[in-house]
C-alpha cells in the first residue's frame, strides 16, 4: 500500500474550528462535513477566578449545537481524492518528490500544519482562502503542453516516486501521463470552485 492524499473544500468557520479540535478531522476529511461549533468554558471557584486573570481560555465543542436544516450525516463537502497519485501529479507541479515553491506545492507542503500521524495521516494542512487563490492562479498558468515537457519517468524513478521504470515504457507511459493530465484538470476545477466561493481547503496524506 502506498500513501494517498486529497483536498478537502473548508470555509475559514470550519477551519477555525478543525485548529481548536483536531481530533474532529479524520471526520471531516473522511466525509462528515459538519463540525459542531466551539464554545467558551467558564469554570467557577479559584480556577475561574484565575482564568480571569490570564490570557488563557478554555473551550470545548458545544453539545448542544444543532447541524443545519440540510445536513445529513455522511454528506461531503466537495474533495478532490488524488489517491496514489498525488506525487506525480505534485511532481509536475514543483519538479520535486515532497516540496517545491509555493504555491505549487501545497497537494504537499505548505499551509498551517493541523493533525499529526496520531489522527491516522501522516500530514493534514489547512489552506487558507489567500493560499487557495495563489494556487488557484498557478495552477491556470499551466498548460498540458508544459506538463508534458515536465513527465521524466528516469527522474521520478530517481527520485522514488515511482518504484520502477519498467511499466512507464512507450504506450504505459502515455497512459500514466493522460491520466495525470485528466487529474490535473479535475484539481484545476475543483480549486478555482473553492476559490470562487471564497473558501479554503484542507490538504491529507495518509
Amino acid at each position: 500500500m502506498g500513501m494517498t492524499g486529497g483536498l478537502v473544500r473548508a470555509s475559514e468557520a470550519d477551519i477555525a474550528r478543525l485548529r481548536a479540535d483536531p481530533s474532529a478531522l479524520p471526520a471531516f476529511i473522511e466525509g462528515d462535513g459538519w463540525v459542531p461549533p466551539l464554545r467558551e468554558v467558564r469554570p467557577k471557584g479559584l480556577l475561574g477566578w484565575l482564568l480571569k486573570l490570564s490570557p488563557i481560555t478554555v473551550s470545548e465543542v458545544d453539545p448542544d449545537a444543532v447541524p443545519p436544516d440540510d445536513y445529513q450525516p455522511g454528506s461531503r463537502q466537495p474533495t478532490i481524492d488524488f489517491d496514489k497519485a498525488w506525487q506525480p501529479l505534485h511532481y509536475l507541479l514543483t519538479g520535486a518528490a515532497w516540496d517545491g515553491d509555493e504555491p505549487a506545492c501545497f497537494i504537499t507542503s505548505g499551509g498551517e500544519q493541523l493533525g499529526d500521524e496520531e489522527l491516522g495521516y501522516s500530514s493534514i494542512r489547512a489552506l487558507s482562502p489567500a493560499q487557495v487563490r495563489q494556487f488557484d492562479a498557478v495552477l491556470h498558468q499551466l498548460t498540458h503542453e508544459e506538463l508534458r515537457q515536465r513527465y521524466d519517468p528516469e527522474r521520478m524513478v530517481a527520485l522514488g516516486i515511482y518504484a520502477t521504470k519498467s511499466g512507464l515504457l512507450g504506450a504505459h507511459a502515455q497512459k500514466e501521463l493522460e491520466s495525470l493530465l485528466e487529474l490535473f484538470d479535475q484539481l484545476r476545477a475543483f480549486v478555482t470552485e473553492t476559490a470562487a466561493g471564497g473558501d479554503g481547503a484542507i490538504a491529507y496524506l495518509t
